[in-house]
């Protein structure tokens, strides 16, 4: 499914109305309608239920004014309160302001604390709260009383249905503009906005429906560079397995990495990538881990290399590791390689070096942080898998203000260096090297558990030596994997996931989406 910023979405309305002859009038019917029936199916009947219709003085309130009419015409006990200016409503808005008048429904003015506090007893009282305040047109961050209302109605704790983006939210990208309703659902319009699909947004949003308000087919699939992943788009994307393969089909992977005390990321980035299908796997690592990690590997490869005197991979390792990676179709950097100087050293040459697919994670993100050299005029298919704060070392952007907005810093950050990146996050976003955008709908916070990082890495290893491209690995490893996570939650506590469960559940992932 294609996302949306507010401007394209503005642009899509304005050719619906131009091109298409669909007045503004029919949108905002339909659209009210839409929220409407929405409310019907997830709440139930609303028959002699309290709804609080909040309305604001932009089309968003208009659409609150439609909703208000069909409550009452459905037996709600509806009453809007208006924190606009009549005079200053579009044509549309201030028709169905006046339509809501002629319906019998109560409209109270809302402006300051005051009249809030003169309404307080019917709010208390109101079984459902519709925010038809701000939605998708938020310029700037929210003050004053609006504030204060906001906050005041998240306390009334009253099941909550945003219209088209929960005031607050900047629809473009997640943040949160002072103070954001909590929905328990959100019905947007024609397209999801990106800032409704990523964190910290998504956290107000609720359930999520996309609603058909009747924009014209062709002007919502039009092509556009942001994606929500769904199972119906991965699905396809999964690598044919051909009945004749052999080990040699699916790999060889090479993975580089490993220290002292740290030998369990390479272990579980190699049993996630032969989880997920991955054929010949080998390991690099110090000498001093060879034992231990052959011990957790049986079927993986353990190659020792040389190790500096604190255990750490040596830079008189590079013509071993280049003599390795020419028989690799891909390469894996980093999981538990440790920041020695002269273990990331190594790491920037070998990046910069291997002609083959690399995917670049933990370590050998920081290696590459500390001198990005290595990454200019790159030929080779690469992608990173950082978590923000990796994403704050490799650009040098502060991680709150990566928060604020993820979008812009991966699109700087890869049309800079012409590389892939999959962010990980709670709704984990790749950036292709192209600045095309592709959000991730699998996963929960129970995979914020150590080693998950290194199992990703193994995934889109394991999906890049089936031939994928490496953004492509990106999402369907991404896809995969929290899957393989949101199966485990419903067996168990999300307290109690592990990394290693993790893995386990790869092979039902993929055999799910295949279906």
């Amino acid at each position: 499914m294609y996302l949306v910023t507010s401007a394209e979405m503005k642009e899509i309305d304005r050719a619906t109305i131009e091109n298409y002859g669909v007045s503004p009038a029919v949108l905002m019917e339909n659209a009210g309608a839409n929220v409407t029936q929405a409310v019907l199916n997830e709440y139930g009947p609303v028959f002699l239920k309290k709804a609080c219709v909040f309305c604001g003085g932009g089309n968003n309130g208009g659409d609150g004014f439609v909703i208000a009419r069909h409550l009452k015409s459905e037996g709600a006990l509806v009453k809007v309160f208006f924190t606009g200016d009549k005079d200053a409503l579009t044509h549309e808005s201030k028709a169905n302001h006046e339509i809501c008048g002629k319906y019998g429904i109560e409209i109270a003015g809302l402006k300051s604390s005051s009249d809030l506090e003169k309404s307080g007893y019917d709010v208390m009282g109101c079984d459902i709260i519709i925010d038809a305040l701000i939605g998708a047109g938020l310029k700037k961050d929210i003050e004053g009383f609006m504030a204060q209302l906001i906050v005041y109605l998240n306390n009334m704790g009253k099941y909550t249905v945003a219209v088209d983006v929960p005031s607050g939210i900047d629809p473009d990208t997640g943040d949160i503009k002072g103070v954001a309703i909590y929905a328990d659902m959100t019905v947007t319009f024609g397209l999801p906005k990106i800032g409704i699909t990523i964190f910290p947004g998504l956290e107000y949003v609720g359930k999520l429906v996309v609603a058909d308000i009747n924009i014209p087919q062709e002007l919502l699939s039009k092509p556009r560079p942001n994606v929500l992943m769904t199972p119906e788009i991965v699905g396809p994307m999964l690598p044919y397995r051909h009945p004749n393969a052999n080990k040699g089909h699916f790999g060889p992977i090479l993975i580089i990495g490993g220290s002292r005390g740290m030998g369990g990321a390479v272990a579980l980035t190699a049993k996630a990538a032969l989880k997920a299908g991955a054929g010949l796997t080998t390991l690099a690592v110090p000498g001093g881990l060879h034992d231990s990690i052959k011990a957790r590997t049986d079927e993986a490869i353990v190659v020792s290399l040389k190790e500096t005197e604190n255990g750490f991979l040596s830079i008189d390792n590079f013509d071993r590791i280049m003599e390795l990676a020419k028989n690799a179709k891909v390469v894996a950097i980093g999981p538990g390689m440790g920041r020695d100087r002269e273990t990331q050293a190594l790491a920037r040459r070998l990046i910069e070096g291997i002609n083959k697919p690399i995917v670049v994670d933990a370590d050998g993100i920081n290696a590459v942080s500390e001198d990005k050299k290595c990454l200019k005029n790159l030929k080779k298919d690469v992608i990173f898998t950082p978590h923000i704060g990796e994403m704050s070392g490799l650009t040098g952007i502060k991680i709150e203000d990566i928060i604020k907005d993820k979008i812009s810093v991966l699109r700087d950050f890869v049309g800079e260096y012409r590389v892939n990146v999959l962010l990980k996050d709670g709704r984990s976003i790749v950036a292709d090297a192209d600045k095309n955008i592709y959000i991730n709908t699998t996963g929960n916070s129970g995979m914020a558990t150590p080693g998950s990082g290194d199992a990703l890495t193994g995934v889109v290893s394991a999906f890049l030596a089936h031939g994928m491209p490496a953004a492509q690995a990106g999402i369907v490893g991404n896809f995969i994997h929290g899957m393989a996570g949101d199966l485990l939650l419903k067996e168990m506590s999300g307290e109690g996931i592990t990394a290693s469960d993790i893995i386990d559940k790869i092979p039902v992932a993929i055999k799910n989406l295949r279906k």
